[in-house]
């Protein structure tokens, strides 16, 4: 009773952050980041908060070189706060997995509920005043004028997707490694959203993370004596599905964006990778490549540059982004930036042993991915994977050392 109790006063937080976040307000202004000033009190009473002094340790030495090579001050002042507001964040985050423990109950909540407001949202089609509030439209490739895609009431649908990213990876793995009932109905309820939000970038993302971390080591193939069963019994649903496809649909949406994507045509995977690369390069240099043009400085040195490069003259400051976590990095602080992030990360690897633990080297494999293909600096849902992927207390259940134990008494089967 007192471990439900425990962790239900942190569903309102939980459901906010998930469902509500950007509701009502203007576009990528976020209630977590109102919400700051409580945050930081809140850490006040743990040792997390002397987690808070890093962020100015890593960045005044950035912020003194920026300010030497010149710089739009207002409009730096206001995007590091920003920054440091999401660091805030993080770390309360972090606090909250320490005193949780168990998030198991919160996700089972709210993937309840998102297949009720997947619902709402499906009934919301036929309602004209309500579709804009659950579905984002726009074209989704070349051959394709326009495409609803689900987003629930978030901003984007990639957003929504990338959310979603650690309940789906822990039901993945649940329903692949241990033996559990109901493994239909809990596969539609987490995969119906994500095929429904379009998200390639995520969807292709979770498939890699599940697939590199099962070839990761080959004993997780015994845990479950039912996992080859299932393995092939995919592989041959899905050669059902693409040769049914290739018959009846061949100018279905996901066939024109894998040949767009490999053509190169596809404008939302080329702008996500190839393009943000070079943008994010050509942005830093008109300052330092080595530590970039700095927080703020992207859509002031971006906004000639954007027009050129894709021939559109309609692009303004708002925007103006690199749709790309690495290549936005790069931007604001330059070789140094992404050369800290990438080894940090590493260094966070090894040092909380994500290699231990099916489901955090799974959420590591992923966003490790994913950074490259999509994401932005100040993107919570970003650094909320980052750190349960570094946080070794979480879910260890799928600690291998346990899984082995189980499976030598038999316990997954």
């Amino acid at each position: 009773m007192d471990n439900n109790l425990r962790i239900n006063k942190y569903l309102p937080i939980a459901l906010l952050y998930f469902f509500f976040n950007s509701l009502f307000l203007p576009h990528g202004l976020l209630y977590t980041t109102l919400l700051t000033p409580l945050f930081i009190l809140w850490l006040y009473r743990y040792r997390s908060y002397n987690y808070l002094w890093p962020f100015f340790i890593i960045t005044v030495p950035f912020f003194i070189i920026h300010l030497l090579n010149g710089l739009n001050l207002l409009h730096y002042l206001k995007s590091y706060l920003l920054l440091f507001s999401v660091y805030v964040f993080a770390a309360a985050f972090y606090q909250f997995l320490i005193n949780c423990r168990k998030p198991a109950e919160l996700f089972k909540i709210i993937l309840i509920f998102n297949i009720i407001m997947v619902g709402v949202a499906l009934i919301a089609r036929l309602i004209p005043s309500l579709e804009s509030v659950f579905w984002y439209e726009n074209p989704l490739t070349a051959g394709v004028q326009s495409f609803k895609r689900l987003k629930l009431l978030t901003y984007e649908p990639s957003y929504y997707s990338l959310l979603f990213v650690p309940i789906a990876l822990y039901y993945y793995l649940k329903m692949l490694l241990f033996y559990t009932r109901d493994k239909l109905p809990a596969l539609l309820i987490v995969t119906i959203p994500l095929l429904l939000s379009l998200s390639f970038g995520v969807i292709m993302g979770i498939t890699l993370a599940l697939c590199l971390v099962l070839l990761s080591d080959l004993k997780l193939f015994m845990l479950n004596k039912r996992l080859p069963k299932y393995m092939i019994t995919i592989m041959l649903l899905l050669m059902l599905l693409l040769i049914i496809a290739i018959l009846f649909f061949p100018n279905n949406i996901l066939f024109l964006r894998v040949t767009n994507v490999f053509k190169g045509q596809d404008t939302s995977f080329k702008g996500r990778t190839f393009d943000s690369f070079y943008l994010g390069w050509e942005i830093a240099s008109q300052k330092s490549v080595l530590f970039g043009a700095g927080p703020g400085q992207t859509k002031l040195l971006g906004l000639d540059l954007f027009r050129k490069f894709y021939n559109f003259t309609n692009f303004t400051e708002q925007n103006v982004g690199v749709p790309n976590s690495i290549g936005d990095l790069l931007a604001t602080f330059g070789l140094v930036g992404v050369l800290l992030k990438l080894g940090l990360e590493g260094y966070l690897f090894i040092k909380t042993k994500v290699y231990e633990n099916i489901y955090r080297l799974s959420l590591f494999l992923f966003v490790l991915i994913y950074q490259f293909t999509g994401s932005f600096i100040t993107n919570i849902a970003e650094y909320v994977i980052w750190v349960m992927a570094f946080s070794p207390w979480l879910f260890t259940e799928f600690n291998k050392k346990i899984l082995y134990k189980d499976q030598k008494n038999g316990d997954n089967q």
